[in-house]
């Protein structure tokens, strides 16, 4: 072969690769992974919590994920290095509350205390660290059962500049965390790779389903957020979960990134018990409540 023909040759091969990686980018579905109850989900055994945190961490570096957490004020309890770690790494922290409490089971005035008491928690950490936004996570996904408390704690946040970070995949880590901690110390090899795969294969159905719910309700796929737990269970199982979702064709985006989908500001009017993913909210909505457009 010629060196001008090979030229041509290398040109198209380079072009053509380049156009690849563009079509796998723009077809790639973003998804942003976030943890609830930081430091580290509370436990029925003994957890430990510089490990479950090391653990996550070094998983999320090897995918190259920024992620979110959300702290529950008054488990930091002296483990600022903990949370340190965590910003030290990138990602962004938000509030949980002070005390975790839901909403559903407290006075408006009382629950809008303890978001005030979770945010100064994290006040110090936050300005230190130069983090802009403060974020803020529902406990439980618990956005209020009744108009006038959902109406006062969405008011009293926008006044306050905190974003309320929404959820749209939602799985139940803290059952198969439980599943785990029977298993007890001397873990057997096949209790502890059934465990996983049974666990992945929830998570999937998970984002399978949210899924499906963005194209019955919006006609379009959206930028994900998924929800999980600082637990042991995903201290074990984070590397195996990003693996899974990188080959089911995702890529890792930020909160920010997320957020900043139109389905996060589209209203809802969903006063259910059980605290589900933002489109579910959208889906179940009592439509006589939503504002006109």
């Amino acid at each position: 072969m010629s060196l001008p023909i090979l030229g041509v040759w290398l040109m198209a091969a380079l072009f053509g690769a380049t156009l690849a990686e563009a079509a796998k980018k723009k077809a790639a579905k973003g998804i942003c992974i976030t943890f609830d109850e930081l430091p580290v989900a509370t436990s029925f055994g003994k957890v430990d919590h510089q490990k479950v945190t090391a653990d996550l961490l070094a998983a999320l570096k090897k995918h190259e994920v920024k992620a979110a957490g959300f702290v529950v004020g008054k488990n930091i309890n002296g483990q600022h290095d903990l949370l340190g770690a965590w910003l030290n790494d990138g990602h962004v922290l938000g509030s949980l509350t002070n005390s975790h409490q839901d909403l559903h089971l407290l006075a408006v005035e009382s629950f809008i205390r303890d978001v005030a008491a979770g945010q100064a928690a994290m006040e110090p950490m936050l300005s230190g660290f130069g983090q802009e936004w403060r974020f803020f996570r529902y406990p439980f996904l618990h956005y209020g059962n009744t108009v006038e408390a959902k109406r006062e704690v969405r008011r009293y946040l926008a006044a306050s500049d905190i974003v309320i970070a929404h959820a749209t995949v939602v799985v139940e880590d803290y059952l198969y965390n439980l599943a785990m901690e029977k298993l007890g110390e001397e873990i057997d090899s096949s209790d502890y790779f059934n465990l996983r795969d049974d666990y992945l294969e929830h998570v999937l159905d998970a984002v399978g389903q949210a899924e499906a719910v963005a194209t019955q309700v919006l006609k379009r796929r959206c930028r994900h957020i998924l929800q999980l737990r600082a637990n042991l269970l995903n201290a074990e199982y984070l590397d195996d979960l990003l693996t899974m979702l990188e080959e089911q064709g995702y890529r890792f985006i930020s909160l920010d990134r997320a957020l900043d989908d139109e389905l996060y500001f589209a209203p809802e009017a969903y006063f259910g018990a059980r605290g589900v993913g933002y489109i579910e909210m959208i889906r179940l909505s009592d439509s006589d409540l939503l504002p006109a457009e």
